[in-house]
């Protein structure tokens, strides 16, 4: 075979190996975050059965058909694999017309892909062990007890005790070991989420935003166990009305992900590390979208001692 014809079956190859869904669109995409370890292994054990049906099917075909037709097809399946793996640990990209241009790239990810990776993240999470379950906010620390007992402590001032109310979702207030009975069926947990109404709570905020608020608030400052997380985490993700912003830091400078939910009164904005789940920083409008209020949750935890 000549160099010319070497070239051009090379060329033939190649376009057929990548002529699969989805060819052009990984090729267009930047640069993602690395999937979750668990995405991972279901993209490979995906790959990995992929190859073996592949396999399979060539040891059935004739020798002839075997040496030039199978090859390529059976490379072309798994990179059609790859493709969809890619999908699966969250990467999306774009490379079709839209009537105003193609536009390549990567794009920011889904909030549901998001939630969904956060959640497996939150499951992994230890719950660790404690006497008194611990809030540290950019103005004050507070310490409940299993019996609601609270104690606050404010820089310069005396700690105060008083009795902690509960944590709300729906029309619903759980004390600690409520939440240890909560459901953490996903499904179950998203129709007390949009259950919520204006009379839950003495709040001018519109039912969507309680909804998201509550939810969010009891990831962020509430001993919520690791499947109470996750579950919570995939009832969002169904949620509509919720989008990634994108990578920004909070108020105390950490870096994470910022979601944003757009209801009737404004725009709450929520921060979290999605390697940790850890939920740093909830903005909510009050009663205008200029009246907001911010929490910045510089530390929760369980612990056995106060200050």
């Amino acid at each position: 075979m000549s160099t010319h014809d070497m070239e051009e079956t090379g060329v033939i190859e190649r376009q057929a190996l990548m002529d699969f869904p989805g060819a052009k669109a990984l090729q267009a995409a930047g640069r993602v975050e690395p999937p979750s370890a668990q995405v991972l292994a279901r993209s490979l054990a995906a790959v990995e059965e992929a190859v073996r049906e592949d396999m399979g099917q060539a040891q059935r075909e004739e020798v002839r058909k075997d040496a030039v037709v199978t090859p390529l097809r059976k490379r072309r399946r798994v990179l059609a694999v790859l493709a969809l793996a890619a999908v699966a640990a969250g990467v999306t990209v774009m490379g079709v017309n839209t009537g105003a241009g193609t536009r390549h790239g990567a794009q920011p990810q889904s909030a549901s892909v998001f939630l969904n990776n956060v959640a497996e993240v939150a499951a992994t999470q230890s719950a660790g062990s404690g006497r008194y379950w611990k809030v540290r906010t950019d103005s004050a620390e507070s310490y409940i007890t299993r019996s609601m007992d609270a104690t606050y402590v404010i820089s310069g001032k005396t700690p105060r005790k008083t009795r902690f109310p509960g944590w709300r979702l729906g029309s619903e207030t759980y004390d600690w070991n409520g939440l240890d009975r909560l459901t953490t069926n996903p499904a179950l947990l998203l129709r007390q989420i949009e259950t919520t109404t204006k009379a839950s709570a003495d709040q001018d905020e519109d039912a969507g935003t309680l909804g998201f608020v509550q939810a969010t608030t009891l990831l962020a400052n509430a001993p919520a166990g690791p499947r109470l997380r996750s579950g919570l985490f995939r009832a969002l993700a169904e949620l509509k009305g919720v989008t990634v912003v994108g990578t920004v830091k909070d108020s105390a400078g950490r870096t994470g992900t910022e979601l944003a939910y757009h209801g009737g009164v404004g725009t709450t904005k929520v921060i979290i590390a999605p390697k940790t789940g850890t939920l740093l920083e909830l903005t909510e409008p009050w009663r205008t979208e200029k009246d907001q209020r911010r929490a910045t949750y510089l530390s929760t935890g369980l612990t056995d001692t106060i200050g």
